[in-house]
């Protein structure tokens, strides 16, 4: 009997233990992220801590040139979209493997919330059941040879931290001319974005940010952007 009493506070113990773990990774890494600090020149900058060594765990080579790996990847791997994972990191890094040249995509620190690209259309209509699919790739995207990251590039509540707490937003990253766009209209923030979309189309259902005063009006309400990743423009859809 007390064997069995005994064996009962363990397994309790070991319940109680998994619970207080999972409520500090989730305050760490989601809820607290990225601290931001006041220097004395009055900017804003991001309190970077070291990472595990990700270029180890977490590096792929993509299109056969590129190899790519993120800087604090915390891998939430739940029922999230079609991908069922999110990658959330602070930043990434890709070296070109045809002349050694590397580089981060943010010159700063930020929270992404997730990164992925496209599936290449040779790869799309060939025998799924032979090839092993990156984790990364997102299942009926296709725009092109590019990464499409969605961050928090601003602390937007003004608590302090980049985290998911803040607004979302979009960026284009073309590995081949390393050029970073943010592709949301101002004041525009992520909602959603859909898959199974045409060719070099990203298409998103995005909100405008709430106004604040005596004189707010009703809330805003989601609409549609579509952004062409081939023409580097996008175009609202108003709703009707």
């Amino acid at each position: 009997m007390e064997k069995f009493r005994l064996s009962v506070y363990f397994v309790i113990g070991i319940i109680i233990i998994l619970i207080v773990f999972t409520l500090l990774k989730s305050w760490f890494v989601y809820d607290r992220g990225i601290e931001l600090a006041k220097h004395p020149s009055n900017s804003i900058q991001t309190v970077y801590v070291e990472p595990d060594d990700d270029l180890v765990e977490h590096s792929s080579v993509v299109w056969g040139k590129f190899l790519y790996y993120p800087l604090g990847l915390n891998r939430d791997r739940e029922n999230f979209g079609p991908r069922k994972t999110i990658n959330h990191a602070q930043n990434l890094v890709f070296v070109d493997l045809q002349t050694g040249r590397n580089r981060k995509v943010f010159n700063k620190s930020v929270y992404i919330w997730d990164y992925f690209y496209g599936a290449e259309p040779e790869k799309l209509s060939s025998d799924s059941e032979t090839q092993e699919i990156s984790e990364d790739v997102f299942p009926g995207l296709k725009t092109g040879k590019k990464f499409v990251i969605v961050g928090m590039p601003e602390d937007t509540n003004k608590d302090g931290y980049l985290n998911q707490k803040d607004s979302k937003k979009v960026f284009v990253y073309d590995p081949n001319s390393d050029e970073l766009l943010p592709i949301l209209p101002k004041k525009f923030y992520l909602e959603k974005i859909l898959p199974d979309t045409p060719e070099n189309k990203l298409v998103m259902i995005v909100k405008r940010e709430e106004e604040s005063g005596p004189n707010k009006k009703k809330p805003n309400l989601p609409t549609l952007y579509i952004y062409d990743t081939l023409q580097k423009r996008g175009q609202m859809i108003e709703r009707p």
